[in-house]
């Protein structure tokens, strides 16, 4: 027999009589409980993160479908347009020229024509039935300087600028 045989053969017979204490078997499974509800954490972390980056994907889209039109705010609604012989398709144009209007004023140009548009359009409404028609003599004189007076002088410009590009 080999030194290196009979060396390991001795090792092995001391190891087998040795005996673990008991507090070095707990603390080795703590430390392995310990490990793995670590690990498990991990994972819910991944499945976290996962799930926030899902949700990210889905709320983003939707958000930006969510944005109020610029119509709305001068109209109040399509429903207003419809009712005063609109339709839908109206009110998409009016939308595209409002964004359009937006991006080619600057903010303090786009409040003002925003504002003169409100004015407008609350005229407007007022005098135009539900097939469409305008009545002018539904305002009183008044309102019907103000309203000859928004469109040529105070809009006019601000429409120009937009169509014109500028």
């Amino acid at each position: 027999m080999s030194i290196d045989k009979q060396l390991r053969d001795e090792l092995l017979q001391h190891a087998e009589s040795l005996k673990t204490p008991p507090e070095i078997e707990s603390r080795v499974y703590l430390s392995y409980q310990n490990d793995f509800l670590q690990k498990k954490g991990r994972l819910s972390m991944k499945k976290r993160l996962v799930s926030g980056i899902i949700a990210v994907a889905i709320l983003i889209p939707t958000a930006a479908l969510a944005t109020p039109y610029l119509a709305d705010q001068i109209f109040g609604s399509s429903q207003t347009i419809i009712e005063r012989g609109g339709t839908q398709e109206d009110y998409q144009e009016i939308e595209k020229f409002l964004q359009e209007a937006k991006s080619k004023l600057t903010e303090e140009e786009y409040a003002e024509f925003s504002a003169i548009m409100k004015q407008l359009m609350d005229l407007k409404i007022k005098i135009t039935d539900e097939n469409g028609v305008m009545h002018e003599d539904r305002l009183t004189a008044e309102e019907r300087k103000q309203f000859e007076e928004i469109l040529p002088q105070k809009a006019a410009p601000f429409f120009e600028k937009v169509r014109g590009g500028k």
